[in-house]
């Protein structure tokens, strides 16, 4: 026997609450009826608070959702392995689109993982250097966590080093004997990169890019401590404007066989994006063991409704005297 639902039991909390309560108002009865001279029987009053107490408990328990497996089952699971590539450079905080491109490529990530079906996913981040945030899977319930710690400041610096990035891929998917091997890269582009180039075309990587920025750009911030300061300047000291760069963009999805979808305040390809993942042919057949499990919350969950019953109805049975 186990527990399902171990979230639940801060609820333990309400019976602790509620017999409290209940012998608070005990005491201020039993002053009431002293001062008016009424005889009672206590343990009834009693009897009643267990009762109400047991019954809360129990549905407490319910509410912890027991369970026993019964057995293991394999099921043939159809998905992709896609590493989402992300940049973290110091230009990625340029605010052309708002609030920057770091947070709005935060929002792309977000609407991404809740499409996906079946695929795994995978992070890593990159700037002068490139590791792996989330290795690949497809328990999207604590992605959400890690695309909430994506930060400029993961990795010094504000280099773009791409090719780290793809390298990193290339080794889990070759880990892992991927059959087909999907990237996505989240960039404003950063500068020419032939070496990347080479490695897509040479590994036969699918490539997706989505292109976060605009073509006009914007000087970048600069933050210390969380706070902006300025702006970051060249050795004249003239603020530094960072550009969307998508000709590399487009470029690389074209080597690596996907397409170049863009995303700034004038327009969000996201949809179409997704769309696209979606018609992909699923090679990578794999087998996932379920669990199966018989619950059992409706027997403490029954029982607990009649203590609550019994502890409402219960009464002092009180004889006229004459």
């Amino acid at each position: 026997m186990e527990l399902g639902n171990l979230n639940n039991a801060i609820f333990f909390i309400l019976p602790l609450f509620l017999l409290f309560i209940f012998f608070l108002g005990m005491k201020k009865r039993e002053k009431i009826l002293a001062y008016l001279e009424i005889s009672h029987k206590k343990f009834i009053y009693i009897i009643k608070g267990i009762f109400l107490f047991l019954g809360a408990l129990l549905i407490v328990v319910a509410l912890l959702s027991p369970q026993k497996q019964l057995n293991n089952e394999q099921v043939e699971v159809k998905g992709l392995n896609i590493y989402a590539l992300i940049d973290t450079s110091r230009s990625m905080l340029t605010e052309d689109v708002y609030p920057n491109r770091l947070e709005m490529t935060k929002k792309v990530l977000d609407t991404i993982v809740t499409k996906l079906k079946g695929d795994r996913i995978g992070f890593i981040p990159f700037s002068d250097s490139a590791y792996v945030q989330m290795p690949l899977t497809d328990d999207y319930g604590i992605i959400k966590n890690y695309i909430n710690a994506l930060d400029s400041n993961l990795i010094s610096g504000g280099g773009t080093q791409l090719y780290q990035a793809l390298k990193l891929a290339e080794k889990s998917f070759e880990e892992i004997k991927s059959p087909n091997k999907t990237v996505i890269i989240l960039s404003d582009g950063g500068d020419f990169d032939k070496q990347s180039l080479d490695f897509i075309k040479e590994h036969k990587i699918n490539v997706y890019t989505v292109g976060i920025g605009t073509t006009s750009g914007s000087i970048i911030p600069d933050y210390k401590n969380g706070n902006k300061v300025g702006f970051i300047k060249d050795k004249s000291g003239s603020a530094v404007i960072s550009k969307l760069n998508s000709d590399f963009l487009k470029q690389i999805s074209q080597e690596g066989n996907g397409k170049y979808y863009e995303v700034n305040n004038l327009q969000n390809n996201t949809t179409k994006f997704i769309t696209d993942i979606a018609n992909l042919d699923r090679k990578n057949n794999r087998e996932e063991s379920v669990k199966q499990y018989r619950k059992y919350y409706q027997i403490p969950l029954g029982i607990g409704i009649i203590f609550i019953l019994l502890g409402y109805f219960i009464r002092e049975v009180k004889k006229d005297e004459k």
